[in-house]
């Protein structure tokens, strides 16, 4: 069985409010980027659609990830609880596609930051974010990026402790603005036109759903992250649960608060909105401080992003080198801080590298790898649950029958499928490709892994 070693090596420091900050950021981070979830199809869609994904995603990953984190309470979470339920191959494949996915999406948050930096000291602050429009470039841009790269990295080498108390900051400095933002937008509309709400795009084809189906996805996978420091929590039992029941209504009064009142104000109309146009909104709703002050958010939001997902991605290959799945030097810990720096600095050495790259249609090649994952773990609490009866859960779902856990996974199953099969049929060929292509590179590097010698334990 899976080795208690993560979490012998150090001691348990994270309770319910540094699981509520760690999952966040890695699902949310504020409303950035939720434009879309209104303008792909309109309000009514797309605010349904959060509650759908909500309910029938979120929740079932939030609990399934408690309860076995609270069984294989183990620095590793997912890519120990499948290898408990399929062996080490199919173990090594979820760690792969779970890690391969953050740490791509990880490599867009320095280049995010630093043209939002750039639009802020260039006196573009009411201008939406475009990937496509950097005011600098070449060797300059690039040291930039790295220098933010280094930033965001430093409080994730401290203590765990010190980590989840910086995260906690940047929590309140990022919801800070957006309820400022609530309450004079509303007032500067006269309590706004609310029928607003109600409206859906006539003209929405079929690949504009299929671009919501994905980008609420987006909005709403990552719960399951926060399972890789489970050796990190005290009392996993309570305060995963805890954590979660603060972390999801949070998330979603953050999409649906300034997205709702946003709409209901009508300047800009919501059929004009696209991606990083929350600081537009901002300037015609409220004015330009109040545009300044959220795409200054919107570096304290990618530096949490960015944090978390090195957080969860480290501990993750910390804890799979504890239990034999990768080589020790994965799992090395700073004699002093405790956190695992030789996972850290790999994965920092590959975000060095991505973060030179356009991050175009990533979104589509993330929630490929994202969702499958996700997917696997749902088949392996299934397997859990016959094949180890008897294992102590001090929280499980509630649920006995089979028919309970059928009627109960069902709905995720069927989201999940959805948003994967999209991967495959959306964008060209190219980013199927790129999907089929890094899905096959998995069986290569458990090979390679094993004629390196590293040894494998479930």
């Amino acid at each position: 069985s899976a080795s208690p070693a993560g979490a012998a090596m150090s001691s348990r420091t994270l309770g319910k409010w540094a699981i509520t900050f760690i999952v966040f950021f890695n699902v949310s981070g504020g409303p950035f980027g939720g434009e879309d979830i209104v303008s792909s199809c309109g309000p009514l869609p797309g605010l349904l659609g959060m509650f759908v994904f909500m309910f029938l995603w979120a929740v079932p990953v939030a609990m399934i990830t408690s309860e076995l984190s609270s069984a294989l309470p183990d620095n590793g979470g997912y890519s120990i609880w499948v290898s408990e339920a399929f062996g080490e191959f199919v173990g090594f494949q979820e760690s792969y596609w779970s890690w391969a996915s953050g740490v791509v999406d990880n490599a867009i948050y320095p280049v995010l930051a630093y043209e939002t930096g750039v639009r802020i000291y260039g006196g573009r602050a009411g201008q939406p974010l475009d990937d496509d429009d950097e005011a600098a470039g070449g060797w300059t841009a690039y040291a930039w990026k790295l220098a933010l790269v280094a930033a965001f990295t430093a409080p994730t080498l401290s203590s765990s402790n010190a980590y989840s108390r910086g995260l906690g900051f940047a929590f309140v400095l990022v919801l800070l603005p957006f309820a400022v933002f609530c309450m004079l937008s509303a007032y500067n509309a006269g309590g706004g036109d609310w029928s607003l709400l109600l409206q859906s795009r006539g003209d929405a084809a079929w690949s504009d759903y299929t671009a919501l189906c994905e980008t609420l996805y987006w909005n709403w996978s990552g719960f399951d992250c926060v399972s890789t420091c489970a050796g990190e929590v005290r009392d996993p039992g309570k305060n995963y649960p805890r954590g979660f029941v603060m972390a999801i209504p949070i998330i979603l009064l953050g999409y649906l608060g300034p997205l709702s009142i946003a709409v209901a104000n009508g300047d800009p109309s919501w059929e004009l909105w696209d991606t990083g146009w929350i600081s537009t909104i901002a300037l015609k709703q409220v004015g330009l401080w109040m545009a300044t002050w959220i795409v200054g958010t919107a570096l304290v939001a990618n530096f949490g992003q960015y944090s978390a997902e090195l957080f969860e991605d480290s501990w993750q290959l910390a804890g799979m080198a504890d239990v034999g799945m990768l080589p020790k030097a994965f799992g090395w810990r700073h004699p002093v801080f405790g956190t695992p720096w030789g996972a850290i600095f790999f994965q920092v050495v590959l975000i060095a590298m991505f973060v030179s790259f356009d991050f175009q249609s990533i979104l589509v090649v993330d929630n490929c790898f994202s969702v499958l994952s996700t997917l696997l773990e749902f088949a392996a609490f299934l397997r859990l649950r016959y094949a180890r009866p008897e294992m102590p859960r001090p929280f499980a779902v509630p649920l006995r029958s089979a028919a309970g856990l059928a009627a109960f996974m069902l709905c995720p199953f069927a989201l999940g499928s959805a948003v994967l099969v999209s991967s495959f049929t959306g964008g060209g060929w190219q980013l199927p490709a790129i999907n089929f292509a890094g899905l096959a590179l998995g069986p290569l590097l458990y090979l390679a892994m094993k004629r390196v010698g590293a040894e494998y334990a479930r």
